[in-house]
């Protein structure tokens, strides 16, 4: 929305590339409303990484991403994003939807988009608790036979050449992140920073506007080193839950944010997410232990 805040850090940055020899990657989220020409070449030019907000069907979009006059803007965003992608190249993108209560048959949106003409797809579970959209206890079981489905699906795309790609089912087993990240997993808090409008700075995006997370401003620098800690000591064996859980070195522990928004601490992980998290891994061996197999390759 303030796009020549994004130029100018940018520019910044790359003045500073110049002085310390050191490299910054820049990324990028959008919902696609406000993209022009202009701004999918300055993107195309200068983000390493995009995430595109689709969340699917046309019905499926439309039900919770509408503008201020309450008009639908799948129609709007979804030639921009093509247009977008098809000028990335070999440049990283992910086109990112979220799925809700009310379409727990996701898969179905996944497809879709991979119809479009999207390769890199990931669809997520809406995070939080209270309103009708958020995944509830009685929706597990749909959503866990859903993945198991859609698993089925993707292997057989697979099988018959298809390029497109579901991140939540691509699970290196054996060349993955080092043991260390695999603990720490998010280095929220320690190893990166938020930035608010205000110039506070916040463990991470998600922590905006909870004053209680604030670490500093970019003025005097972090301040509470307290939290600064907390966040840093916090991963699969600080906490409780994650120590004996089979899944603890490919999840990581999940997220912070979620955890807190859920449970009002950083330390208990969401449950919902646990599930729906293992059922992911799950799938993803399935899908790697298969297509080896199909391979020859013998998995140890």
């Amino acid at each position: 929305m303030n796009f020549g805040t994004v130029k100018e850090v940018v520019a910044y940055a790359r003045e500073l590339e110049n002085k310390t020899g050191k490299k910054f990657y820049f990324t990028i989220t959008t919902n696609g409303t406000l993209l022009d020409e202009e701004k999918i070449n300055f993107i195309n030019e200068y983000m390493d990484n995009v995430v595109i907000s689709i969340d699917g069907r046309k019905e499926v979009h439309d039900s919770i991403r509408y503008d201020r006059a309450g008009r639908g803007t799948y129609d709007r965003i979804v030639p921009l994003a093509q247009k977008l992608v098809a000028g990335r190249n070999e440049k990283s993108y992910f086109v990112r939807g979220t799925f809700t209560s009310r379409n727990k048959d996701f898969s179905k949106d996944v497809m879709h988009l991979a119809a479009l003409g999207f390769r890199k797809i990931s669809v997520e579970p809406v995070v939080g608790s209270g309103d009708e959209l958020f995944i509830k206890e009685q929706d597990i079981p749909d959503i866990l036979n859903e993945y198991e489905k859609f698993a089925a699906e993707y292997l057989k795309c697979l099988q018959e050449g298809s390029s497109f790609r579901f991140y939540h089912f691509n699970l290196n087993l054996y060349e993955g992140p080092c043991v260390y990240k695999r603990v720490t997993a998010c280095g929220a808090g320690f190893e990166y920073l938020a930035v608010s409008p205000e110039g506070y700075l916040y463990p991470c995006h998600q922590f905006v506007g909870q004053k209680e997370f604030i670490m500093g401003d970019v003025f005097e620098g972090i301040s509470n080193e307290k939290l600064k800690e907390s966040f840093k000591n916090n991963n699969i064996l600080t906490k409780e839950k994650c120590r004996d859980c089979w899944a603890k070195l490919f999840c990581s522990g999940g997220c912070h944010a979620n955890a807190w928004y859920s449970n009002g601490s950083i330390l208990k992980p969401n449950e919902i997410a646990c599930t729906l998290q293992k059922k992911r891994i799950e799938c993803a061996i399935m899908i790697q232990a298969l297509r080896h197999a199909e391979s020859g390759i013998q998995l140890n």
